[in-house]
């Protein structure tokens, strides 16, 4: 392949109009003049994550940016969590998405995120991994991005049809929920007394170990439960690197979109100061890519996480500053690229509206530009500027193709 590409992913950037932003949405309030001159050098359009008007989570918006059918190779989150944390699943295995979190003695939930806690998380991580169930089960355990924790089960006789034991953003005051079969099958209800006792096994533990005390002592709330939720099998896909012979880096702070792109085939790469919020090293991010790019890799991803954060905690003006951000990232990254021989895209995993603090189904701002592709007149950035574009209706698993396609990656159907 003679070219390259960059797609940069704006995690949850997309919003609705919001009255202090004068009825406009974030990405058409900031200030966004690369942004703006990119998409004008290409195709454009609101692109539907997966499906119009369907709501998708993290990993699901991500499994088609990275050119995967959700519906076909989706099993949960928690397998996901466990390529992101570089745990190798096996059959039988099942997964988990984990949060730190605190409760009192009743295990009622105090705060599902422990504050946010993201110190120390490895050694509270490491406290749970190797621990042995009643029945011989392996609880593997790491730490991910701030409160978040991968938990994988290796046992016999596991089942993914339970429900686990998070009782959700809106039940903070409510006890852990404790884990019940979904159907009548004796792995469910193997699997459900297990999940119990793995919880009883984690206040156990947490609630003695060094880094809760040095909490409790700074007037902290306290690490001392695991919720487990987005419970999944191991995922059997094929490499995107493989099947379209190509070389593919990923650069990100969040362990999700980490995860992705390692099942995907992607090289991934961290640092510290990619730290999945608002205060992430955006430039230290753009050397790497451009690094990257200068190493010969064909398709360069680079995740900024900050904007979703925004959107949930109802922070438009906040989110405004990350588009902004964004914006300067490219334009010191453009300085350095050619786009006769570099394409750029840029795309969002979902959209996360600030008023609802959640995804929602709507579409996504993205672009695709570079040298030969194909352009369209434009006169400003954001949702509804680009509502004319060539890429509306379409879905991520679309945008992934027709970035293939430039890089001549995509084989021809037909004689």
């Amino acid at each position: 392949m003679s070219k390259q590409a960059l797609l940069v992913i704006a995690d949850g950037m997309g919003d609705l109009p919001i009255a202090a932003l004068n009825q406009q949405t974030p990405l058409e309030f900031a200030h966004t003049p690369h942004l703006a001159a990119l998409a004008s050098q290409g195709i454009f359009g609101n692109v539907h994550p997966v499906s119009p008007g369907v709501p998708v989570g993290t990993d699901v918006g991500h499994l088609a940016i990275f050119g995967y059918d959700p519906y076909e190779v989706y099993t949960g989150r928690g397998p996901i969590e466990a390529y992101g944390a570089d745990i190798e699943m096996k059959s039988g295995d099942i997964a988990f998405r984990g949060n730190f979190a605190t409760v009192d003695d009743e295990l009622t939930v105090l705060d599902r995120r422990a504050e946010r806690i993201c110190e120390r998380t490895d050694e509270l991580a490491a406290a749970i991994d190797g621990i042995r169930l009643s029945d011989g089960t392996l609880v593997m355990a790491r730490a991910l991005s701030a409160h978040r924790v991968a938990i994988v089960f290796r046992g016999e006789h596991l089942s993914v049809n339970v429900v686990t034991s998070d009782p959700g953003t809106a039940n903070e005051g409510q006890k852990v929920v404790t884990a019940k079969p979904k159907d009548s099958s004796d792995a469910a209800a193997h699997t459900a007394r297990l999940i119990n006792e793995f919880s009883e096994k984690c206040f156990a533990v947490l609630s003695l170990h060094s880094v809760n005390a040095q909490r409790q002592r700074q007037q902290k709330a306290q690490a001392n439960m695991i919720l487990l939720r987005g419970v999944g099998a191991l995922i059997s896909a094929p490499k995107v690197t493989e099947q379209y012979g190509i070389r593919g880096a990923c650069i990100a702070g969040d362990r999700t979109v980490l995860g992705i792109a390692r099942m995907s085939g992607l090289d991934v790469y961290h640092d510290p100061s990619f730290t999945a919020g608002f205060d992430t090293n955006f430039l230290g991010k753009a050397d790497l890519a451009l690094s990257k790019l200068n190493q010969g890799y064909d398709w360069v991803v680079l995740h900024v996480k900050a904007p979703d954060l925004a959107g949930h905690d109802d922070l438009p003006e906040m989110k405004v500053q990350m588009a902004e951000k964004l914006d300067q990232m490219l334009g010191y990254m453009l300085e350095q690229l050619d786009l006769d021989q570099t394409y750029i895209g840029f795309t969002s995993d979902h959209s996360t509206p600030c008023c609802r603090r959640d995804h929602s189904g709507d579409p996504v701002a993205s672009f695709f530009a570079g040298g030969n592709v194909r352009k369209q007149s434009l006169n400003g950035f954001g949702e509804k500027y680009l509502s004319h574009g060539a890429l509306n209706n379409l879905t991520g698993r679309d945008f992934f193709r027709i970035q293939m396609d430039h890089l001549g990656a995509v084989k021809k159907f037909g004689a």
